[in-house]
């Protein structure tokens, strides 16, 4: 508004005073002056009576003659448009600028948006008024230049409109909200009703968002959705777009289309309701394929839709078809992710006799990467293995890494059960690999009340005991990454009600909103008051503290073993459970 108002001052004070003098002159020096310009120009008297309009004005308010136009009062002229100003509110006769400085008052530009009662046409124009004094100084007339801006003023409102649906498809990947709020955004800038209908894998429309400026009229909608069959007409409408995906465009909605396209009486007056002047259909698509359709419908505005609408519409509707198809390939990839995260997880733990374990994954903010931590139990013998690791990278790499780890180690205990032995053998495997190859892992065997571990690059494990927590092992060197270097095992006693945790780094590098790191002080803190606790209860303990402690999503990936050595009475416990899950099994196969 600002920059369209300032090129025209000067010229415009600088033509004003021209006016001034040339009223009290020659009608023809006058008309030498104003008869030719472009812009619409019109003096109205004291008595608000027209007095002159070049032939501009005489175009633009759409009369055929002078005398046609004086002998039409302006309030009657303004009576036959719909008038808005830039904020969107209501514009009466007396906001114009002429009334206004006729009635003693300052009046600046006004920009202001019409729609034609009669044909539906929408203008955007730049009214300038100026006082026009007689000789004793006092207001005599004033006058009005009028200047259409309405196709810069609609390019203006097109680029912020897509600015506006760009941004908001990129907020989130949850598509359905998002296609809601850009038919809200469409409402009442471009339509007065807009809907968005999705085709499903199977062909079937959905219809996933409506808005109008009334959310009231919205029954409306609910309505007439009931008349809609399953299966659209592809020769017409809203079916044919879906069908061949080209957009269709109706200027003009007569009583007789709404009587032609009516199932019923109530049909026909639900259409009559909502008060149809004019609609365009668009299909969001993505090369050859039809994603769904865009309805925007002209209702209460009574503005009728042009080609530039129709432009526009097919503008955010390709933008919405980009958005629905990164969404729905990020979910694929998410689900690939998880799936093939999954494979790399043990599907249950097993159940040791006098032990209990639990285990938590939680895959970091990039939700459709793999991620490098891992972890596994196993039986060897009478004894168990147990690892943790976390491998470098994501993706498919990490997903291959982390698997060629635990296969190596999965597959050698058979041969060697050391866990330093095995820690050895997984280094030399990955030395083998052309690239770089390099993972931290901390892995344990299990002999009744004994445990052996040996630690490659990997946080500590601790272990909670009714003396406090302390931590196990040795630190031994990262895996695939040094020459010459070689890991050692460290043997310890299981006491009854002892709990061993083993973690990746993902828990101590959590950070809350300032930076700071969960760190080993909380997790020693948090897991402190535990010793009495399941190992269920421990990991619940851990996940919730996190949670606590971290703002937004998980930055790395975290994960977490915990085993248990069960207590005597805790022994007794489970054999009942175990006994009574049995005898629920036998009466339910009986």
């Amino acid at each position: 508004m600002t920059s369209m108002t300032s090129d025209l001052t000067s010229e415009r004070e600088r033509l004003v005073q021209e006016l001034q003098r040339a009223l009290r002159g020659s009608e023809r020096r006058f008309d030498a002056i104003v008869g030719g310009l472009s812009d619409a120009v019109t003096i109205r008297d004291h008595r608000h009576r027209f007095v002159y309009a070049n032939a501009a004005a005489l175009a633009h308010l759409g009369f055929d003659s002078w005398d046609e136009l004086r002998d039409t009062p302006p309030s009657s002229i303004m009576n036959d448009y719909l008038v808005w100003g830039e904020d969107g509110r209501e514009i009466a006769m007396e906001d114009i600028p002429s009334v206004r400085i006729l009635r003693g008052e300052s009046a600046e530009p006004l920009l202001i948006r019409t729609v034609n009662r009669g044909n539906g046409a929408q203008r955007w124009n730049l009214l300038k008024a100026a006082p026009l004094l007689d000789e004793d100084g006092e207001v005599e007339a004033t006058i009005t230049i009028i200047e259409e801006v309405t196709e810069q003023k609609r390019s203006e409102l097109a680029s912020a409109l897509l600015v506006e649906v760009s941004a908001e498809l990129a907020t989130s990947l949850d598509y359905e909200q998002t296609l809601r709020n850009v038919a809200e955004l469409a409402v009442p800038g471009v339509a007065d009703w807009c809907a968005v209908d999705l085709l499903d894998d199977d062909g079937d429309r959905r219809t996933v968002a409506v808005a109008h400026i009334d959310p009231g009229r919205l029954s409306l909608a609910e309505a007439l959705r009931g008349y809609v069959p399953d299966r659209l007409d592809p020769e017409q409408g809203l079916g044919r777009v879906l069908h061949i995906g080209e957009a269709v465009l109706y200027p003009e909605i007569s009583n007789e289309m709404l009587a032609q396209a009516a199932v019923d009486d109530h049909h026909l007056e639900l259409l009559r309701a909502v008060g149809f002047r004019s609609a365009l259909i668009v299909p969001m698509r993505i090369g050859d394929r039809i994603l769904g359709a865009m309805t925007l419908v002209s209702a209460e505005s009574i503005r009728v839709f042009d080609q530039f609408d129709l432009d526009l519409a097919e503008q955010v509707a390709s933008r919405a078809a980009v958005a629905i198809e990164n969404s729905r390939l990020y979910s694929e990839r998410s689900l690939i992710a998880h799936t093939l995260q999954q494979s790399l997880l043990p599907e249950e733990l097993p159940e040791i006799p006098g032990y209990e374990l639990a285990g938590v994954y939680l895959p970091a903010m990039e939700v459709g990467m793999v991620g490098g931590d891992f972890y596994d139990v196993w039986a060897v013998g009478d004894s168990w293995m147990m690892i943790i690791g976390d491998v470098t990278g994501k993706g498919i790499d990490a997903a291959a890494l982390t698997a060629l780890v635990r296969h190596t180690m999965r597959t050698a205990s058979e041969f060697d059960s050391s866990p330093a032995g095995l820690l050895a053998l997984v280094d030399g495997t990955l030395k083998k690999r052309r690239a770089l190859s390099v993972c931290t892992a901390m892995c344990l065997r299990l002999d009744r009340d004994r445990v052996t571990l040996a630690v490659g690059g990997h946080p500590l494990p601790l272990c909670i005991t009714s003396q406090g927590v302390v931590e196990l092992g040795d630190y031994g060197p990262l895996l695939g990454a040094f020459s010459g270097v070689c890991w050692r095992d460290f043997s310890l006693q299981l006491q009854d009600g002892s709990t061993l945790v083993a973690y990746t780094d993902g828990v101590t590098d959590a950070r809350d909103e300032g930076g700071d790191r969960f760190g080993l002080r909380r997790l020693r803190d948090t897991l402190t008051d535990l010793g009495a606790s399941s190992a269920t209860e421990v990991i619940q303990r851990l996940t919730d503290k996190l949670d606590e402690f971290q703002t937004g999503a998980h930055a790395d990936d975290t994960a977490a073993i915990v085993l248990h050595r069960l207590a005597d009475d805790e022994r007794v416990q489970s054999r009942q459970t175990r006994e009574a899950r049995r005898t629920d099994t036998i009466t339910t196969s009986a």
